[in-house]
Protein backbone atom coordinates (compact mmCIF):
# COMPACT_ATOMS: atom_id res chain seq x y z
CA UNK A 1 0.00 0.00 0.00
CA UNK A 2 2.00 3.29 -1.15
CA UNK A 3 0.43 7.05 0.45
CA UNK A 4 0.69 9.33 -2.16
CA UNK A 5 1.31 12.91 -0.95
CA UNK A 6 -1.42 15.87 -2.05
CA UNK A 7 0.70 18.48 -3.88
CA UNK A 8 0.64 21.32 -2.06
CA UNK A 9 -1.61 24.64 -3.91
CA UNK A 10 1.38 27.30 -4.88
CA UNK A 11 1.74 30.04 -2.81
CA UNK A 12 1.24 33.13 -4.70
CA UNK A 13 2.32 36.74 -3.51
CA UNK A 14 -0.26 39.39 -2.10
CA UNK A 15 -0.73 42.46 -3.89
CA UNK A 16 -1.27 45.88 -2.49
CA UNK A 17 -3.40 48.43 -3.99
CA UNK A 18 -0.88 50.00 -6.99
CA UNK A 19 0.53 46.33 -7.47
CA UNK A 20 -3.27 45.37 -8.70
CA UNK A 21 -3.84 48.78 -10.72
CA UNK A 22 -0.73 47.97 -12.32
CA UNK A 23 -1.56 44.75 -13.08
CA UNK A 24 -4.96 45.18 -14.08
CA UNK A 25 -3.70 48.10 -16.50
CA UNK A 26 -1.46 45.69 -18.46
CA UNK A 27 -3.43 42.67 -18.63
CA UNK A 28 -6.19 45.29 -20.25
CA UNK A 29 -3.30 46.68 -22.39
CA UNK A 30 -2.61 42.71 -23.61
CA UNK A 31 -5.72 42.45 -25.16
CA UNK A 32 -5.05 45.47 -27.48
CA UNK A 33 -1.62 43.86 -28.87
CA UNK A 34 -2.39 42.95 -32.37
CA UNK A 35 -2.31 39.49 -32.28
CA UNK A 36 -3.82 39.06 -28.99
CA UNK A 37 -6.96 40.98 -30.55
CA UNK A 38 -6.92 39.04 -33.64
CA UNK A 39 -6.68 35.79 -32.12
CA UNK A 40 -9.36 37.03 -29.55
CA UNK A 41 -11.68 38.11 -33.02
CA UNK A 42 -10.75 34.90 -34.28
CA UNK A 43 -11.90 32.88 -32.05
CA UNK A 44 -15.24 34.78 -31.47
CA UNK A 45 -15.82 34.67 -35.12
CA UNK A 46 -15.57 30.69 -34.75
CA UNK A 47 -17.79 30.61 -32.31
CA UNK A 48 -21.68 30.40 -32.77
CA UNK A 49 -23.52 33.97 -31.81
CA UNK A 50 -26.64 32.18 -29.77
CA UNK A 51 -24.41 29.62 -27.74
CA UNK A 52 -22.94 32.39 -25.28
CA UNK A 53 -21.91 29.32 -23.08
CA UNK A 54 -19.61 27.84 -26.10
CA UNK A 55 -18.41 31.41 -26.91
CA UNK A 56 -16.89 31.34 -23.15
CA UNK A 57 -15.59 28.68 -23.01
CA UNK A 58 -13.68 28.97 -26.23
CA UNK A 59 -12.17 32.20 -25.02
CA UNK A 60 -11.29 31.02 -21.85
CA UNK A 61 -7.95 29.56 -22.30
CA UNK A 62 -7.39 32.60 -24.74
CA UNK A 63 -7.84 35.13 -22.21
CA UNK A 64 -6.03 32.99 -19.36
CA UNK A 65 -3.11 32.43 -21.51
CA UNK A 66 -3.21 36.39 -22.53
CA UNK A 67 -3.29 37.28 -18.78
CA UNK A 68 -1.03 34.76 -17.50
CA UNK A 69 1.81 36.52 -19.67
CA UNK A 70 1.36 39.91 -17.54
CA UNK A 71 0.18 37.93 -14.01
CA UNK A 72 3.56 36.14 -14.11
CA UNK A 73 5.52 39.42 -13.34
CA UNK A 74 3.71 39.97 -10.54
CA UNK A 75 4.82 36.75 -9.55
CA UNK A 76 1.45 34.78 -10.39
CA UNK A 77 2.65 31.53 -12.00
CA UNK A 78 1.70 27.84 -12.09
CA UNK A 79 -1.94 26.16 -11.94
CA UNK A 80 -4.62 28.57 -10.40
CA UNK A 81 -2.67 31.71 -10.92
CA UNK A 82 -4.88 33.91 -13.07
CA UNK A 83 -7.49 33.11 -11.12
CA UNK A 84 -5.61 33.74 -7.37
CA UNK A 85 -4.53 37.10 -9.04
CA UNK A 86 -8.19 38.27 -10.68
CA UNK A 87 -9.61 37.11 -7.08
CA UNK A 88 -7.28 39.81 -5.35
CA UNK A 89 -7.69 42.38 -7.83
CA UNK A 90 -11.00 42.20 -7.48
CA UNK A 91 -11.31 42.48 -3.86
CA UNK A 92 -10.26 46.24 -4.59
CA UNK A 93 -12.73 47.06 -6.44
CA UNK A 94 -15.40 48.04 -3.76
CA UNK A 95 -12.70 50.93 -3.10
CA UNK A 96 -11.27 51.79 -5.87
CA UNK A 97 -13.28 53.08 -8.64
CA UNK A 98 -10.38 52.59 -11.60
CA UNK A 99 -10.18 48.85 -10.58
CA UNK A 100 -13.88 48.00 -10.82
CA UNK A 101 -13.93 49.38 -14.10
CA UNK A 102 -10.81 47.76 -15.41
CA UNK A 103 -12.69 44.48 -13.75
CA UNK A 104 -15.91 45.21 -15.62
CA UNK A 105 -13.37 45.60 -18.99
CA UNK A 106 -11.61 42.04 -18.52
CA UNK A 107 -15.18 40.14 -17.78
CA UNK A 108 -16.31 41.80 -20.97
CA UNK A 109 -13.58 40.12 -22.68
CA UNK A 110 -14.90 36.83 -21.52
CA UNK A 111 -17.65 37.31 -22.96
CA UNK A 112 -16.20 38.49 -26.26
CA UNK A 113 -17.25 42.20 -26.12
Amino acid sequence: QSLTMATPAPAFPTLNLEQAKAALAEAIAAFEIPEHKERMETAIASCDPTNPMAKMQTLIPIVQEIQGTVMAKYGFEGPGAVMAATMQINMFAPQDPEIANGVRMLAAKLSGN
